[in-house]
C-alpha cells in the first residue's frame, strides 16, 4: 500500500512502526499512538477510502468504534495540524 495516495492515514503495525498523515504532512511513529489508554497491536485509519480497523493486545481485529475514531482524528490534528 502507497500512503502517497492518501492525504490522511493513521498506520500502526507492532512489528513494522508506522505513519501519522494529515493534509499530506507526514511523521514516521515508533511507538503506537496513545488512543484512549488502548494497548494497540495495529490501526489502520484511511478515512478517505472508509478504511477505520484497529487491533488490542488481547483481541481480535475489529472495525474502530466512534470514540475510537474521534481519538485518531485528534491524534493526527496534535501531531500535524498547524503548529505540527
Amino acid at each position: 500500500m502507497s500512503l502517497d495516495l492518501y492525504q490522511t492515514a493513521l498506520i500502526w503495525y507492532a512489528q513494522r512502526g508506522g505513519i501519522a498523515k494529515l493534509w499530506g504532512r507526514q511523521v514516521p511513529l515508533l511507538h503506537a499512538p496513545p488512543l484512549l489508554g488502548l494497548r494497540l497491536t495495529l490501526i489502520d485509519y484511511r478515512p478517505e477510502i472508509g478504511e477505520c480497523e484497529l487491533q488490542e493486545a488481547t483481541g481480535p481485529r475489529r472495525g474502530m468504534l466512534p470514540a475510537e475514531v474521534e481519538a485518531a482524528d485528534e491524534f493526527l490534528r496534535e501531531m500535524l495540524g498547524r503548529g505540527g
